[in-house]
């Protein structure tokens, strides 16, 4: 079989294109984002073909597969993020910046898909947009894998006979993917990161390269296939969003089209699939498609950054320079140094690569420090920190991290008397806790505090991932409800989209639910167990990366002024319709009321960012200590009820 295909190549585009747009924005490629997986039964197909042809032809080495890896992956690599560092230096507030060296020296190590599974989270998440390294996620993938693979090949090749080798591949398939389908569930955002849970990708391709899968040989049949390859490709890149359940049994459409697509290309070429993907203009995206994979992110991060949002129209620029940013890559920097013996021989190549790859890392611990504040005005970097905009007795949240008990509970508000109310929730219960306290403290009450970062209280439910956490916080407040009858209200505030949107919960029987049945159930428990005690809900404000200190700092360095930042009501109100049925429900309850601060920030047509020209958000979703006194005359008014 030759190894060099045309319709590969054109596998390359369908590929990238999907991640590109989908990325960019344009929501017709809402499940764009399985281009990469395609991307990985294409590497994992290619690279064990040509382990496999080097074995059998006698001149297998592991510095020659090293070297291939090195010319074909890292001078294009080191260029783009090379260009991002000086950009970045430049324009980059301290916080990001320092965001961005540790994804320098992880991108460097090929551990980012690590450091972003640690730190950034949800790959889907608002935070993940600003992160212009983030797709080298799947790049580090790739290069885990090919530390392993072609030990554990050249082994199975030594010692077992081809046809068992082939079942080896096969088992180390099973495995992962089994893997896939437990974590994709249990946890989420590992299984999408990490290796274990995506080697089955790469390895279904290196199956596919054993040549132990026979080719078909009726001409109708090969057609069928590579069309069925097709189709699962594209109902996946049409019909996924970021909420489909993924990789797991999701991978599955996309990685099979993929080996559905290599199989009967090598059978025959010429099916219609194969001749669509080996038209030169498709042919050439796929060409650079390595390039347009690395430069496309870090184009649209840079340009939000800059503007703060990007409009329908910037979208189409974006693809124009992301293009361009790609064909001089792949012509200036791929191709030269691709060539075996262009520039440098192998050990000074190895050489270079090892000392730029320390030096890089060097530069993003640099980076990850403080992020250079001194590059940036003072004012500027004083606006930018949400510090600046939280209220006073912040210490009170991370309920689960400092361990707290009923005894050791932060009660506030006024002194020398007891406890009358509870506050519960995520960060966003944090975000009005200071004005919340000093509207109890007018009116003479005092209460306790007891949130956490990604806390909900929905008894008899834990979310997936952090189960420990909600079992210690959902018997801290089941006792503080117990032991203190002085307690009489209970003031919920939680990030509403992200419960009910995005979280996966089990029950005690540990069985899954969505962020839906579980915040409904798990919220009506807790008021139906509490007949005799009155409940406060406050609803979400509006959520946009052009909202908050970061924003508006951007703002004013860039000259974006005045600030003054919205978003379309009809946005929001879809995000809304999430959750609004739930709080119906909810507050039919005769002890339940709600509490919309979107309602004070919005209008029928807008949601603002600011509110009589001041900063209205800390960050993106958090509302500020100052516009969180606005809210302290319904506070007040909720705890002054039924006295």
């Amino acid at each position: 079989m030759k190894l060099y295909r045309r319709d590969i190549d054109g596998l390359r585009a369908l590929a990238v294109i999907p991640v590109v747009m989908f990325h960019t924005g344009f929501s017709l490629f809402s499940g764009g984002f399985i281009g990469v997986d395609v991307f990985f039964v294409i590497s994992g197909y290619l690279i064990t073909k040509t382990l496999i042809d080097d074995f059998d032809e006698g001149r297998y080495s592991v510095s020659a597969f090293y070297e291939r890896r090195i010319r074909r992956i890292f001078p294009a690599f080191f260029v783009m993020i090379s260009i991002i560092s000086l950009l970045a230096y430049a324009i980059m507030l301290p916080e990001d910046l320092k965001d961005l060296g540790t994804s320098i020296w992880g991108a460097f190590l090929f551990v980012s898909n690590i450091t972003f599974w640690i730190g950034s989270g949800d790959y889907f998440g608002t935070k993940s947009e600003l992160q212009p390294l983030l797709h080298t996620w799947s790049l580090a993938v790739e290069e885990q894998f090919y530390i392993f693979f072609p030990i554990l090949l050249f082994i199975a090749l030594k010692f077992l006979d081809r046809y068992r080798a082939y079942l080896f591949i096969l088992l180390m398939l099973a495995v992962s993917f089994a893997l896939s389908i437990y974590s994709t569930r249990a946890y989420p955002v590992a299984s999408f990161y990490l290796l274990p849970t995506r080697a089955w990708e790469l390895l279904a391709g290196s199956a596919l390269a054993t040549n132990h899968i026979r080719s078909l040989k009726d001409r109708r049949l090969i057609e069928i296939e590579a069309a069925i390859g097709a189709i699962l490709i594209l109902s996946g890149i049409f019909l996924y969003t970021a909420k489909t359940e993924f990789p797991g049994l999701g991978a599955v459409p996309p990685v099979l089209g993929a080996f559905l697509i290599i199989h009967a290309g090598a059978a025959d070429s010429t099916t219609h699939v194969a001749r669509i993907f080996s038209l030169p203009y498709v042919r050439f995206i796929g060409l650079i498609s390595y390039s347009l994979y690395l430069w496309h992110w870090p184009v649209i991060v840079f340009w939000r950054y800059y503007y703060l949002e990007i409009t329908s129209g910037d979208r189409y620029l974006i693809l124009l320079l992301s293009l361009l940013a790609a064909t001089i890559s792949w012509r200036f920097v791929e191709r030269p140094f691709r060539a075996r013996g262009s520039f440098l021989t192998r050990t000074p190549l190895f050489a270079t690569t090892i000392a730029l790859i320390a030096c890089g890392s060097l530069l993003g611990i640099l980076f990850s420090q403080r992020g250079l504040p001194q590059r940036v005005p003072l004012n500027v970097a004083t606006m930018a920190m949400k510090s600046t905009y939280h209220g006073p007795r912040r210490d009170c949240g991370f309920a689960y991290d400092r361990r707290r008990t009923l005894s050791s509970l932060c009660v506030l508000g006024a002194t020398n008397t007891s406890p009358s109310f509870l506050l519960i929730g995520d960060s966003h219960a944090d975000a009005i806790a200071a004005a919340t306290f000093e509207a109890a403290a007018k009116i003479g009450q005092a209460g306790y505090q007891i949130s956490a970062t990604g806390y909900r209280p929905l008894l008899g439910f834990r979310k997936v991932g952090e189960e420990a956490k909600y079992a210690y916080l959902n018997a801290l407040v089941k006792r503080a409800l117990t032991e203190r009858p002085s307690i009489k209200k209970i003031i919920i505030s939680i990030y509403w989209h992200q419960a009910v949107g995005i979280d996966q919960y089990i029950n005690d029987q540990a069985k899954e639910f969505d962020g839906r049945y579980a915040v409904a159930h798990g919220l009506g428990e807790l008021i139906a167990s509490n007949p005799d005690r009155r409940f406060l809900l406050i609803l979400s404000p509006a959520n946009s990366l052009t909202f908050g200190g970061n924003a508006a700092a951007r703002a004013h360095w860039f000259g974006h002024l005045p600030y003054d930042p919205s978003i379309q009501r009809d946005i929001f109100s879809r995000t809304e319709a999430e959750y609004n049925g739930i709080v119906s429900e909810l507050v039919r309850h005769s002890n339940v009321q709600r509490i919309s601060i979107a309602s004070k920030l919005c209008d029928p047509l807008y949601c603002y960012g600011t509110k009589n020209g001041n900063i209205a958000y800390a960050d993106d979703n958090h509302i500020s200590f100052q516009f969180s006194k606005s809210m302290e005359p319904d506070i007040a008014h909720f705890l002054e009820q039924n006295r």
